[in-house]
C-alpha cells in the first residue's frame, strides 16, 4: 500500500510540473498590448552614462502606435515626476506581434538620444521607471516598471 501511494505520489507530481512547464511557455496574444520588463544594462549610472531599457511587447493585433509612454521619479524628490514619450520604431502591423523595444538615454548629455535630466536631485538618488504604450485603437497596456530602482549619482 505504502508503495503504490509512493508512485500516485510521482505521478501527480509528474502531472503538476508537465502543467507549470506549460504555462511558463505559453505566449498569449490580447487586443490591449502587453509590455514586459527584460532588462536594464545596469543600476548605478552617473552623468553621460547611457541608459539601456528592453522591453518586450506583444499585441494580438499588432497595431501599436509610435508612442512609448514613460515617467520617471526619484525616491528624494518625489514630487519631481518626468513624463516622457519614447518613439518606437515603425513596427510593421501584423497578426501576433511579438517585439523587442530598446529604450536609450543618455543620463544628462545632450548627444545622439533623448536626454533625461537626472539633476533633480544633487547627490545620490534611486529613479522608478514607469512604462506603458498604446494601440492605435486606443487599449492601453497596463503599466510596468523596471525590476529594481536605477541609482543615479548626479553632480
Amino acid at each position: 500500500m505504502v508503495r503504490q501511494k509512493s508512485i500516485f505520489n510521482a505521478i501527480v507530481l509528474v502531472f503538476v510540473c508537465s502543467l507549470v512547464l506549460l504555462a511558463c511557455e505559453k505566449t498569449t496574444f490580447n487586443t490591449k498590448p502587453t509590455l514586459t520588463f527584460l532588462s536594464v544594462r545596469s543600476n548605478d549610472l552617473v552623468q553621460g552614462n547611457l541608459l539601456d531599457i528592453r522591453l518586450r511587447v506583444l499585441d494580438k493585433e499588432g497595431d501599436i502606435s509610435d508612442t512609448l509612454y514613460i515617467r520617471a521619479g526619484t525616491r528624494r524628490c518625489p514630487n519631481n515626476t518626468v513624463n516622457l514619450f519614447y518613439k518606437v520604431p515603425d513596427v510593421p502591423q501584423k497578426s501576433d506581434l511579438n517585439a523587442e523595444i530598446a529604450i536609450r538615454f543618455l543620463i544628462g548629455v545632450i548627444g545622439e538620444y533623448p536626454v533625461y535630466n537626472l539633476n533633480l536631485c544633487p547627490g545620490v538618488d534611486t529613479v522608478n521607471f514607469q512604462f506603458w504604450i498604446k494601440d492605435i485603437k486606443g487599449n492601453i497596456s497596463d503599466t510596468i516598471g523596471t525590476s529594481e530602482p536605477i541609482l543615479i549619482r548626479n553632480s
